[in-house]
């Protein structure tokens, strides 16, 4: 029996914007993302929402809004992220789930599940920083710089979009993957080749 090609799996490839990096201290401004099947991105996938400011925000967004391009009138007419929430993991709870750097935000998404009390669906992750850190040069430790969302994409001559955004930050995190699985993985590799590359 052949095994699955990894292009037979649809990616939900996903960007949160933060106030930090604390996922029990900070909170979720906005998210963009974009859906991957049979190896193309599917812009007519392609999502971004803001959410309301909460109460238990407080005010400590308003800086961190502004640095996203966000206003006072966009958070005041977002969607409550509980809501977005719940309709995201009915969605994509079966998808291959792509981050750059998917610690971070996989953790705020977890820390709001348990908020409003749904239920993990323990996804399988794919992480494009992680890649790009294991195949630098070792005889110069990576900084900060040097996997940043750009600073990736530049390594594979890919375009440079605005950064601070969710939705092209997620879209250049999946054209990222793309290019990662086709120049470094093979496009025809299969789903476990592809998910071991990944590890």
């Amino acid at each position: 029996m052949a095994k699955p090609l990894w292009h037979e799996r649809r990616f939900w490839v996903l960007d949160l914007e933060l106030t930090g990096l604390d996922p029990a201290e900070d909170h979720v401004l906005s998210a963009g993302w974009v859906s991957i099947e049979r190896g193309e991105i599917r812009l007519d996938q392609a999502g971004h929402c803001l959410f309301q400011q909460s109460a238990i925000m407080g005010d400590d967004v308003m800086g961190s809004a502004h640095l996203h391009h966000i206003t006072d009138q966009q958070r005041e007419s977002g969607e409550p992220l509980s809501t977005w929430l719940s309709q995201a993991l009915q969605q994509h709870a079966d998808d291959i789930w792509v981050f750059h750097h998917a610690p971070l935000d996989s953790g705020f998404l977890k820390e709001q599940c348990r908020r409003f009390q749904l239920v993990w669906p323990k996804p399988t992750l794919l992480d494009t920083l992680a890649f790009e850190r294991k195949r630098l040069p070792r005889e110069r430790p990576p900084g900060y710089r040097d996997l940043t969302l750009t600073a990736c994409r530049r390594r594979y001559g890919l375009p440079i979009y605005r950064s601070h955004h969710a939705l092209s930050d997620a879209l250049g995190t999946a054209e990222l993957l793309l290019a990662q699985i086709r120049s470094r993985v093979g496009n025809s590799a299969t789903l476990k080749d592809l998910l071991r590359a990944y590890r």
